[in-house]
C-alpha cells in the first residue's frame, strides 16, 4: 500500500505540472484475466540452499489484475504509471527435503507456499512514430520490485523479502485500421549479468468509440536473479482482456 500511495501521488503531481488546456491525451486502463506459473525455481541462499520449483504447488490458473495510467503531451512525450500486483499461494509435498534459509523442510510433510511479486512502474517515453494508422513509443522505466517467498510447515516458517529498483527499456507499438480494429505490442525489459526481467504482451482489440477501447491478449513475464543471497528464475503466462478509458 505504501508504494500504491507513492504511485497515486506521482499521478496527481503530473496533473499539477501539466495544465488541463495543454493535455494531449490521457487514459486509464485495467487489465484482468488468468495467470499460469510455468516454473518458479528458488534457491535461498543463492549458493547453499536447495534448488526447488514452487510452481507445482500453486493452482494451474489464478486470477490477476493490473492498473495503468498513460499521459501523452502535444509534443509527443509522455508518462506511464503501472501497478501490477501478483500473489500466489499453495500447498504441496515436495519430492525432496528443502534447505531454505538454513531451515530444513522435510518432504514427508506438506509445505505451505506463498509467492508475492508486486510491481510498481513509472515510465517516460517519446512517440517516435505517429500517424493515423501507426504509433511507436520508446522510453525507459523505473520498476519498484516488492517480492516475498515463504515456506511453512506447522509452526516452522521461513521467508525471504526483497524490495529494489530496476531500470528497464520500454517499447509500445500499435497498428490501427480504419474500422477501429488494432493490434499492439507492449514491452518492458532488460538483460544484465545480475539477472533479467522481461514483460512482453501481444494484443488485438477494437476502438469502441473515441473514449473506449477493448483488447484480448497474451502476456509473458520472465526473469530472475542469481547471486549469493538468492537464486530465482520464474516464467508466467497471462491471458487477459483489457479496457482503456480515454479522456
Amino acid at each position: 500500500m505504501h508504494y500504491m500511495k507513492i504511485l497515486l501521488n506521482i499521478i496527481i503531481l503530473t496533473f499539477m505540472i501539466f495544465p488541463f488546456y495543454s493535455r494531449g491525451n490521457s487514459y486509464f486502463g485495467i487489465e484482468t484475466g488468468v495467470v499460469k506459473n510455468a516454473y518458479n525455481n528458488q534457491r535461498i541462499p543463492g549458493k547453499d540452499g536447495t534448488l526447488f520449483d514452487m510452481a507445482p504447488s500453486f493452482d494451474e490458473y489464478n486470477s490477476y489484475y493490473r492498473l495503468s495510467y498513460h499521459y501523452l503531451s502535444k509534443d509527443r512525450s509522455g508518462f506511464r504509471f503501472l501497478y501490477a500486483p501478483l500473489s500466489l499461494t499453495g500447498e504441496k509435498k515436495f519430492e525432496k527435503d528443502i534447505d531454505f534459509k538454513g531451515t530444513l523442510f522435510e518432504s514427508s510433510d506438506k509445505t505451505h507456499t506463498s509467492y508475492k511479486f508486486n510491481s510498481y512502474r513509472g515510465t517516460y517515453f517519446y512517440q517516435v512514430i505517429k500517424s493515423k494508422a501507426a504509433m511507436v513509443n520508446i522510453g525507459g522505466t523505473l520498476k519498484i520490485r516488492d517480492a516475498k517467498v515463504l515456506l511453512k510447515q506447522g509452526d516452522l516458517k521461513k521467508f525471504k523479502e526483497n524490495v529494489g529498483v530496476v531500470p528497464l527499456l520500454y517499447l509500445y507499438s500499435e497498428y490501427r485500421w480504419d474500422n477501429g480494429a488494432r493490434i499492439a505490442l507492449d514491452f518492458d525489459g532488460l538483460v544484465a549479468s545480475q539477472g533479467r526481467a522481461i514483460d512482453l504482451a501481444f494484443m488485438g482489440g477494437y476502438y469502441l468509440n473515441s473514449f473506449f477501447r477493448i483488447s484480448l491478449g497474451y502476456r509473458m513475464l520472465e526473469g530472475g536473479a542469481d547471486n549469493e543471497k538468492v537464486y530465482n528464475f520464474s516464467l508466467f503466462h497471462y491471458y487477459f482482456t483489457s479496457l482503456d478509458f480515454s479522456f
